[in-house]
């Protein structure tokens, strides 16, 4: 009798695996918002224009209105390798929040729904050509925070 109890739950576990990650959908906004990808920093000012990132921001959440505050970022001041830029990013009670930055051609690195309950803490390795902003913004009760970041490159990501 044990031996068939263990192997019923064992079945009910594999179930409710089985099950998990059709819960867990993610939104493909490259499918999703197209435009939003295409929005370009402006190369010539060296990683200190936001237009493309004020842009994005717009794009992505249908407002440029932000506050400071909500958002926890972390990012080193000085990156010795822009390759790998470790970005840690925290707002508690987020429904959306999107990583962007001004130091590449293109604005936007990623943006991450937060799903029901979960849990708005992530760390990401972005890559950065040369030094820039590197700003999270996140949708919190309906309002939008950010948090922004200058991080200096001293070796270029992108193979300099």
């Amino acid at each position: 009798m044990q031996r068939r109890k263990f192997l019923g739950l064992g079945a009910g576990i594999l179930a409710a695996a089985a099950a998990a990650p059709s819960m867990l959908m993610a939104e493909n906004y490259r499918k999703a918002l197209p435009k939003v990808w295409k929005i370009k920093n402006d190369e010539k000012s060296k990683g200190e224009d936001m237009t493309g990132v004020n842009e994005a921001i717009k794009a992505i959440f249908g407002s440029d209105k932000v506050e400071e505050g909500k958002v926890t970022l972390k990012a080193p001041a000085i990156a010795e390798n822009g390759a790998v830029v470790p970005v840690s990013m925290k707002a508690e009670g987020a429904k959306k929040i999107a990583l962007l930055q001004s130091a590449d051609p293109e604005s936007v690195v990623a943006i991450f729904d937060v799903p029901e309950r979960g849990i708005p803490n992530y760390s990401v390795r972005i890559k950065m050509q040369q030094t820039g902003h590197v700003v999270v913004v996140a949708e919190i009760d309906g309002k939008l925070y950010k948090a922004d970041k200058v991080v200096k490159v001293t070796v270029g990501g992108c193979g300099g």
